[in-house]
């Protein structure tokens, strides 16, 4: 069994850092609407994120949410810093409001999964 949960935490802590670096490379791109389509920006903000914190969850649960939180927060307000200094992107403070709410959410539910999962 432990073996089982040690392979379980390896792919839940790649599938995290393989899911940033997907947000990097739509962050920074010229056209990610040519990518994914023309969807409402602030809907994948948040559905992205949601993700997100589910993801962070199951990667990290030994650190404590505020831990979690703070490193989505931070993530996605640098993905945004970042923005501003490329001349073919914008910083907007709605995309870092949604993604804040993705992430709590996210948090809410993987919480909500541990707590069922215990009884």
């Amino acid at each position: 069994m432990n073996a089982l949960h040690s392979a379980w935490r390896t792919l839940c802590v790649t599938q995290f850092f393989v899911m940033l670096v997907i947000y990097i490379g739509f962050g920074v791109a010229k056209n990610p609407g040519a990518v994914v389509g023309d969807f409402n920006d602030l809907l994948m903000h948040f559905s992205g994120y949601v993700i997100a914190g589910v993801s962070i969850g199951f990667a990290f649960g030994q650190r404590s949410v505020i831990w979690r939180f703070a490193v989505l927060f931070l993530f996605s307000t640098g993905i945004e810093c970042i923005q501003y200094t490329l001349p073919w992107r914008s910083f907007d403070m709605r995309d870092i409001a949604a993604n804040t709410m993705g992430t709590l959410l996210g948090l809410l539910l993987w919480w909500l999964g541990r707590l069922a999962v215990k009884r």
